[in-house]
């Protein structure tokens, strides 16, 4: 472990390397070809270099697969936006479609509803008459009663119709 006062000896090899590699671009392109320079060859390597470049040739590849997963991540993020954004309008049109038929049954079951209770007073208005019909007949109304029979019948007739 180093002391907070220790320096480190720096490789001068090893930070020509590391120029070699540009940010922004891609990491497939890091040029390995200038890794052996000739200062290299006359002074190899310490096992501690060695393991360190090793280490950040490893850390490297890391982030660029690393960067890749969240690449792949994202696209597939967007993909799964645009078939949700797509689903929704689609549901949202059958959601306006389906509210536009429910007004118009809605619309159609009040005047059902109207009709019914139209039809229900003149069904009980010719059972009224045909109530009364039975019972003048039964009581032997007199003549004048028959001109009120007669209006009762044209009533009666038109409820029918």
């Amino acid at each position: 472990m180093l002391a907070f006062d220790q320096t480190i000896p720096i490789n001068y090899s090893v930070l020509e390397q590391e120029s070699n590699f540009t940010f922004g671009s891609t990491p497939d392109s890091y040029d390995t070809s200038h890794d052996t320079t000739t200062a290299e060859q006359e002074n190899p390597l310490t096992p501690e270099d060695s393991r360190r470049l090793r280490r950040m040739k490893s850390n490297r590849e890391s982030a660029r697969r690393s960067r890749m997963r969240k690449r792949i991540h994202l696209e597939e993020l967007r993909i799964q936006l645009d078939q949700l954004q797509a689903q929704n309008h689609d549901l949202r049109t059958q959601l306006g479609s389906v509210l536009s038929r429910s007004s118009l049954v809605r619309q159609e079951n009040k005047r059902l509803q109207i009709e019914a209770l139209l039809f229900k007073k003149r069904l009980d208005e010719a059972q009224t008459l045909l109530l009364i019909n039975r019972l003048h007949r039964v009581n032997n109304v007199p003549q004048n009663f028959q001109a009120f029979r007669r209006g009762q019948a044209s009533a009666l007739a038109s409820l029918i119709v």
